[in-house]
């Protein structure tokens, strides 16, 4: 499929037309035919804030995870926690999206009390309920764990792949026709993950995506410095970088 906002959009039209109930990783027990929607936010939240406004229009909900600590975004900043918080109105989940790579972690319980942490810490700031968490790029080991939470539920638990049919654009390639998938009708449930980063209006490659992205953050580091230097022009143009 291409990676645009419109091949998406068939994407959805497709689980209607095929009359998948839209659930979250909370309310999907009571369903026998139905269809998780999860985003996993690695690069940017305006791209998310795009999606979540195209999945809005056609009647979907679904889960963005969001990475507490990341060098491309801060969600504890205003102009970012208010894109989530304007996210989360149009009805759509909020989870952690996990780093390990942030800690020394090496056995299970070390994982549970770092998400618990970091889902604490985004709860507070965020002012909003956060009860499922991704992990981000997870080791083999933590995989194969299948940690369970007293209070947030895993979206890499076994009950997630083992009981649904998990498709993913991981890398900007699918390894399987999701229309086919869809309209094959053999899965009563569909786990389905998406990075907004990879679609635009017109089709691109995994290289334009990623330098679109790239000189975009040149110019949003260049406004986050003029918020903080008084007068920044007078000692650098934007039209200088």
């Amino acid at each position: 499929m291409k990676f645009t906002y419109n091949a998406y959009e068939e994407i959805l039209s497709l689980l209607k037309e095929n009359r998948y109930e839209v659930c979250n990783y909370e309310t999907y027990p009571s369903s026998n035919h139905c269809v998780i929607l999860r985003h996993d936010v690695d690069f940017s939240l305006e791209a998310a804030l795009r999606f979540a406004e195209l999945e809005y229009k056609n009647g979907f909900q679904s889960t963005y995870f969001i990475l507490l600590s990341t060098s491309f975004y801060n969600p504890l900043h205003k102009k970012a926690s208010d894109i989530l918080k304007e996210i989360k109105v149009m009805g759509h989940d909020i989870g952690l999206h996990f780093d390990e790579a942030n800690y020394s972690i090496s056995t299970k319980k070390e994982v549970i009390h770092y998400v618990q942490k970091e889902v604490s810490i985004m709860s507070q700031a965020l002012g909003m309920e956060i009860n499922t968490v991704s992990m981000h790029r997870p080791s083999k080991w933590v995989l194969e764990a299948d940690v369970q939470f007293d209070t947030v539920i895993n979206a890499y638990g076994k009950e997630f792949f083992d009981g649904f049919k998990y498709l993913s654009d991981s890398r900007m390639h699918w390894r399987e026709d999701i229309y086919q998938v869809i309209e094959s009708k053999a899965y009563k449930r569909l786990h389905i993950l998406t990075h907004p980063i990879w679609y635009g209006k017109e089709e691109g490659t995994m290289r334009g995506q990623l330098k679109d992205f790239i000189i975009v953050q040149k110019y949003n580091c260049y406004d986050a410095v003029r918020d903080n230097i008084r007068d920044l022009d007078e000692v650098l143009l934007e039209v200088d970088i």
